[in-house]
């Protein structure tokens, strides 16, 4: 386990995002274990997929359409391949998703980042694992984000 959160912590890093809040209340996807630890809500699967949300500032102040250019171009830039990206909804709030692969060791990562932008603030969801293990997760994964009612209301 130590690995994969290492990973994701690395890759959270990457995606230009700034100081971290109280996480926002969300689902978790079905059958992973919760561990809750300060600002961000975590989560594990069994076969080791990682999965967090958090909230953060809208620094620089912007729409979903920036936030999303600058993160695909960002991770673009910085060795992701980029396997798919779109619109996504939560609690009928518009949201965006991007997933790439990245190589770790022998084995290749799927990496998810999905934003909603709530004004002052920025809820990014963060889902990472090894390519196969990702792919068995990934349904739940997405219903977990759709589920939440994280993209409304205030601090």
């Amino acid at each position: 386990m130590n690995a994969a959160r290492r990973f994701i912590a690395a890759l959270a890093g990457a995606s230009l995002l700034g100081a971290c809040t109280t996480p926002p209340k969300s689902e978790v996807p079905q059958g992973f274990g919760v561990y809750q630890g300060g600002e961000v809500r975590q989560a594990a699967s069994f076969d080791r997929v990682v999965y967090q949300v958090k909230r953060v500032d809208n620094k620089p102040y912007a729409n979903l359409e920036f936030w999303r250019i600058a993160l695909k171009e960002r991770l673009a830039k910085t060795g992701y391949v980029v396997t798919a990206d779109g619109e996504l909804s939560a609690a009928g709030k518009p949201g965006y998703f991007i997933e790439t692969t990245a190589p770790r060791g022998v084995a290749d990562y799927m990496y998810l980042v999905a934003l909603f932008v709530r004004d002052k603030d920025l809820v990014v969801i963060e889902a990472a694992g090894e390519l196969q293990a990702y792919k068995a997760q990934r349904e739940k994964i997405f219903a977990a984000i759709k589920a939440s009612d994280f993209a409304g209301g205030g601090r």
